[in-house]
């Protein structure tokens, strides 16, 4: 059932109107900035509060909804309002559409890149895998409201933590992703360069990604980056739509070898 959700949304994604995409986000930044109001102490404390409290709600409506047989209701609505591939491919698009095709290379074409990539991840690829690992639709919930809270307060270590939690495992999918459906060999080098290690999950998946897009090493991202052609932009979201099949691909294999719904 959540792959057709997952359809659906992808279907419909050309039609649903731009601000359905951060809605969600939106949602949860304003609970944020209501609860640390009122709440001024960081930590755990808050994250429950912040993140606990809508998952249970979110959970709660589709326990209720069930006894009225439209708990597939609130799954559907939250991944359609709890991921956006449309904002980060516009990212990269528009970056595109700037500099001429064939232009000289230019530094600030990887700095965008590098943006619209984790833009990507944050904003689809890992709600969407916490979506069909945890039961229910409060997968997204979880994890978006979790870099919320990191995002807005980097100095909280408990947030920090419970981000690179929940980033560890998506992070690596989508670089072996990328490494599947890109320049396989490259990619597998720039992930075991002993140079670039150790790397944080989101480091690892922009070494990767170069490597993937044949763009050369930037030592764990600590390097200097080196300047690109704005065509790069365009390979760059085609791969992104190429790792979008093959999860969807892999996740309906997944879902009937687990006879799962």
């Amino acid at each position: 059932m959540k792959v057709g959700f997952l359809l659906l949304v992808l279907i419909l994604e050309p039609w649903r109107p731009q601000a359905w995409g951060t809605a969600g986000v939106n949602l949860l930044t304003r609970w944020r900035l209501f609860l640390s109001a009122r709440m001024p102490k960081a930590g755990a404390v808050r994250w429950l509060g912040v993140v606990g409290l809508p998952v249970l709600l979110v959970a709660a409506g589709q326990t209720g909804l069930g006894w009225l047989h439209l708990g597939a209701v609130v799954p559907l609505v939250v991944l359609g309002l709890g991921i956006d591939l449309r904002g980060p491919l516009a990212h990269l698009r528009q970056w595109g559409e700037q500099l001429p095709a064939h232009s000289e290379p230019n530094p600030s074409v990887r700095a965008a890149l590098d943006e619209g990539i984790l833009s990507s991840y944050q904003r689809f690829f890992a709600p969407l895998f916490w979506f069909f690992l945890l039961p229910g639709g409060w997968g997204p919930v979880l994890y978006c409201g979790t870099v919320l809270l990191t995002e807005a307060e980097p100095d909280g270590l408990f947030y920090r933590r419970m981000q690179a939690g929940l980033d560890w495992i998506p992070a690596r999918l989508l670089a072996l992703t990328f490494a599947l459906v890109g320049d396989f060999e490259e990619a597998l080098y720039a992930w075991r360069d002993p140079e670039s290690l150790p790397l944080s999950s989101h480091e690892l998946l922009l070494v990767v990604l170069h490597g993937a897009l044949g763009l050369g090493q930037t030592n764990g991202g600590n390097g200097p980056l080196e300047a690109l052609e704005a065509d790069q932009l365009t390979s760059a979201e085609g791969l992104i739509w190429r790792a979008v099949v093959l999860w969807v691909v892999g996740a309906g294999l997944a879902t009937a070898l687990l006879g799962g719904h």
